[in-house]
């Protein structure tokens, strides 16, 4: 009886370790041989994350002897296994048609709050440059560059107070917009280090506003992109890269509490324009990450903005759209205040006038909730 309980046992702890070794080799073989289909370890970390540890521990038990209480429900090991090899579920037959059909994946997308009629097309969706414009970036096109906008200066600090509560930044600061470049027409093209026309331009003219509305604003203009030349990694880590300068930001002034970071979404014109009172307006949108505790908060002042700019400006805010780590980063770095938010404005089609206006709408709507937040007297 001894001898047939350490046998018992002894086959028990040879198959767990088999077992370790076969995931082990399933892994190291889907990194290798599915490299098309984008595996990655945070593929796996989101999978595995779904799986309750002692539900599993307890079932791995049963399985050698079924004695054992199983706790909890059915897990399949097979289904678990065959996801983490193959980035597919199956029960989400998008996880499958994505591989032939990649824009399905844009439309993973939750939707918070948007405008009536918003069809999945209309959905915003950001696209990966190619490493090639990355590195060589398009040049802007002096002759559509306006007065507004080499006349912006976000070192004013008229009226502007001393105490800077407000951070605006751009993880992806190349973004820019097809009519102020040169040479560009395809849309994976609006791609510049010019700051004159890139988001950082946004970011120049919206601080420059808030300060003249006595709000303090550091704006923050790091060239996201040369950091990840420079560290040779991938357009992906955009968010690791920022999220140093955001961090880094709070540690030297703990009073930044509303972070706002700008992007451009790759949707076309007729998806990101709104006239108002006769005059042509970029569409924002408002982005909430969803892969951290807490996002409600950011989502409630996302919303909030959401419903003035929708008050004040019919048909300028798209809306409000939630994303997970199965979507996209997931963070966005607003893991740091329950006041960050990142605002796409306008896509690759609208031209300066457009992101102008739209900024001026922005900059009033956005410092009339900052004064009702902290009280006009400051002001």
């Amino acid at each position: 009886m001894p001898i047939s309980k350490f046998k018992y046992y002894f086959q028990f702890i040879y198959t767990t370790i088999l077992g370790v070794i076969l995931v082990f080799i399933l892994i190291s073989g889907a990194t290798t041989s599915f490299v098309s289909q984008k595996f990655s370890s945070d593929y796996i970390r989101g999978a595995l994350e779904k799986v309750d540890a002692a539900n599993l521990y307890s079932q791995l038990f049963n399985f050698e002897n079924h004695y054992f209480p199983k706790e909890g429900s059915t897990i399949s090991l097979s289904n678990l296994f065959f996801q983490v090899a193959t980035n597919i579920r199956l029960d989400d037959t998008r996880t499958l048609l994505g591989r032939e059909l990649p824009q399905l994946s844009f439309y993973h997308t939750k939707i918070i709050v948007a405008e009536e009629g918003t069809t999945i097309a209309q959905l915003p969706y950001e696209s990966t440059p190619s490493d090639e414009i990355l590195k060589n970036p398009k040049e802007a096109d002096e002759e559509k560059i306006t007065d507004d906008t080499s006349k912006t200066d976000d070192n004013n600090t008229h009226q502007a107070s001393t105490d800077k509560r407000v951070l605006i930044y751009q993880t992806h600061n190349l973004e820019s917009y097809l009519p102020l470049l040169k040479n560009a027409q395809n849309p994976n093209d609006a791609i510049s280090a010019d700051e004159r026309v890139n988001v950082v331009s946004l970011g120049s003219k919206l601080t420059s506003l808030l300060q003249k509305d006595g709000i303090g604003v550091q704006h923050d203009k790091t060239n996201m992109n040369q950091k990840l030349l420079d560290r040779k990694w991938k357009y992906t880590a955009s968010y690791s890269a920022s999220s140093e300068v955001v961090e880094a930001a709070i540690s030297e002034n703990k009073d930044l509490t509303y972070l706002i970071d700008i992007h451009r979404d790759s949707a076309r014109k007729d998806t990101t324009t709104a006239t108002i009172n006769g005059k042509s307006y970029a569409k924002i949108v408002f982005v909430v990450g969803e892969g951290y505790e807490g996002y409600e908060k950011n989502q409630a002042f996302a919303k909030k903005l959401h419903k003035e700019l929708a008050a004040k400006y019919p048909g300028i805010s798209r809306g409000v759209y939630g994303k997970s780590q199965d979507q996209g980063n997931g963070i966005y770095n607003q893991n740091f205040s329950d006041k960050a938010i990142l605002l796409e404005v306008g896509g690759v089609d609208n031209n300066q006038e457009e992101l102008n206006r739209t900024i001026d709408a922005f900059a009033d709507v956005f410092s009339e909730v900052y004064w009702e937040e902290n009280g006009a007297t400051e002001q």
